[in-house]
Formats: structure tokens, sequence, C-alpha cells
């Protein structure tokens, strides 16, 4: 009954983010590089003779240091995720997950990314990516196999175009194995724990939710559309899904003859495009 409730508790708590679909560029042979922000979900990698800090779509491996707020407040919330009595167990498995993704790359791997760009730690940037290992498996779904990752962040359609709901899916079908066999850092779920932890979980996304409204106002609707061609970065970061980087790739994109235009933009779909399409224009 316990295992019966851990399983649903937890199957329904794994929020993702879908990213445009942009086309994906195949890097074969790529091999890891030792550096000291690498972990189990972020890793710099030698690729094509480039260097690329990736970061993996779909997953979220436990943190591996609690030196600064964010990491602290990253890891209590991987605590209630995982329904953990000991906080300290999140990092211990983070470094597992480090160690496991190191061993699983020693041998060259195939890298897949549209260079969205992914915010974090590194002053370099950070790039999603697929990873294919030696043998042709998904790096992602090989930590949720092994108990290492939750099912969170952002996503698209994997490299053979399956789509991003089914990925989800399969993936989900792996954690809950992984749950049952209590696997990786499963195998410390206090299913007891987990309804409250949820709870107040679910209660500081919401405050962080609202707050972000009151602070960040985003416009929905606009009276008086902004010109692509010659709005600031203040301007375009009040659009809806538009942030910093977004908005200086907007600038730099110009001129712009049609609002259409935007979907050269690396990072903006047909989504955002609609989300903010009342918002903006270009005139002549």
């Amino acid at each position: 009954m316990k295992q019966c409730m851990f399983f649903l508790l937890v199957l329904s708590c794994c929020p993702a983010t879908a990213l445009p679909a942009a086309e994906l560029e195949t890097i074969e042979n790529a091999t890891l590089i030792e550096a000291g922000l690498n972990d189990g979900d972020s890793f710099k990698v030698q690729a094509a003779g480039k260097t690329l800090h990736l970061r993996l779509y779909y997953v979220d491996c436990p943190e591996t240091a609690a030196g600064t707020d964010a990491e602290l407040e990253r890891i209590r919330e991987q605590q209630y995720h995982f329904g953990l009595a000991d906080p300290g167990a999140v990092v211990r498995f983070g470094k597992q997950a480090t160690d496991y993704v190191k061993r699983v790359l020693s041998q060259p791997f195939t890298v897949h990314t549209g260079y969205a760009f992914a915010p974090g730690r590194s002053a370099t940037g950070r790039y999603y990516a697929f990873i294919e290992t030696h043998d042709g498996r998904d790096l992602g779904h090989l930590l949720v196999e092994q108990g290492l990752a939750r099912i969170h962040g952002k996503t698209r359609p994997d490299p053979d175009g399956t789509p991003s709901e089914t990925v989800i899916e399969e993936l989900q079908d792996m954690r809950s194995i992984a749950m049952l066999n209590r696997a990786g850092i499963w195998g410390e779920t206090d299913p007891r724990l987990l309804p409250d932890m949820h709870k107040r979980q679910r209660e500081k996304d919401r405050e962080r939710k609202n707050l972000r409204k009151k602070l960040n106002p985003k416009r929905i609707s606009c009276d008086k559309p902004i010109d692509l061609n010659t709005a600031s970065t203040e301007q375009l970061q009040q659009l809806p899904r538009i942030g910093a980087v977004n908005a200086a790739k907007i600038i730099a994109g110009r001129p712009y003859r049609s609002v259409e235009d935007l979907l050269k933009i690396p990072g903006i779909g047909p989504k955002t495009l609609e989300k903010i399409r009342s918002c903006v224009t270009v005139k002549n």
C-alpha cells in the first residue's frame, strides 16, 4: 500500500517547459572535459574542435554543492521532490550522478544540440543538448533509470523527432520502474513525508510565481505595439516569453521587414510569436 501511495504521489510531479524545436546539429565523437562545474546534467565537452558547456534536456540531477543560497534552495526543492528526511542525501546522490556520467561518457559520444541558451552558473554560457552514449543510449534516460535524476526542465522533440509529450511519457515509465525498484535516490525516499513536502513545495512555487508577476509584469496585450526595429531592450523584455537573452537576439537581428521575421531568431518559435504578435509591429 505504501509503495502505491509513493508511486501515485510522485507520478504527478514533473514540471517541464517546452522549447521551440530549432533544428538540431549532430556532432559525433565528442569527449568529456574535466571541469570543476561538471555535474550529472551539466558538463563541458570537446566537440568538433569546440569547447561546449552543455545542459541536458528533460532531466535534473541532484545538486552537488551547498555553497550559495540558490544551491540551498535547489537542494530543499529536490529534497521535497524525492521525499528525503536528510537533505544531505541530495548532495551525496548528486556526486554519484556526476561520477556515473563520467563513467558513461568515458568513451566518445554524440551530441545533438540546437544551441538553445541554458541559463546557469557558467560565465561562458551553456546550451541545451541531448547526449547519445557510445552504445546508442540517451544519457537523460539512463540517469532516470538509475534513480539519479528527476524529470524536470526544458523539453523539445528528441533527435528522432519524437514529440516532447511522448518523451515525457517514456521517461515517466522509466521513473516508475526506478521508484518501485528503489533505485538510486529513491532508495532513501520516505513515502510518509511526500504529501506534506509536496504541499509545501506547491505553496512555495505559488508564492514565487505571484512575486514574479508583481516585480516583472508582462504585457499580454498591447494597445500601442512596439516597433521591433526601434524598441529598447527594456521594452522588449516586457513582452511575454522574452527575457534579456532573447531581447538581445532580437536587437541583433535587425532590421525586420515583418513580425514573422522573428521566427528566424534562435529560441523564438511559433508559440512565442503568437504570444507577442499583438504587442509588436514593424513600421515601414
